[in-house]
């Protein structure tokens, strides 16, 4: 119980360390994945694993922010399912507001960089 009492009274300060903690090394771990996968060069690798990396993070926010916003108006509890369909709607946003900025920086179509964001996502 008290596990649970401290993940709810963490400080926006320790929520921000650990959130930008988890994306770095996130990006030191896809950037050669996405090289590999991609054939692009490592520096542009990098530079969209950062980008896709900072989308994330701002849609983590805005999901979640409208997620507990939901959760109060209409009272529902955190089942199983509804974390299941969490999960989900933010995967399937996340690829939503990625694959353009993709497909621009790797000059590629849509459903080219729709697959990398898969393979990066797998």
């Amino acid at each position: 119980m008290k596990f649970i009492e401290h993940i709810r009274s963490r400080s926006p300060y320790e929520r921000t360390f650990h959130a930008v903690s988890y994306e770095l090394i996130g990006i030191i771990t896809s950037a050669p994945i996405i090289a590999f996968i991609s054939g692009k060069p490592m520096a542009e690798s990098g530079l969209l694993a950062l980008i896709v990396s900072i989308i994330a993070m701002i849609w983590n926010y805005l999901f979640n922010f409208i997620f507990d916003k939901l959760q109060l108006k209409y009272q529902f509890k955190k089942t199983a399912f509804v974390r299941i369909l969490h999960g989900i709607g933010f995967e399937v946003g996340l690829i939503l507001l990625t694959v353009p900025p993709i497909a621009l920086l790797f000059n590629m179509g849509l459903i080219d960089a729709f697959l990398l964001e898969l393979g990066m996502l797998i």
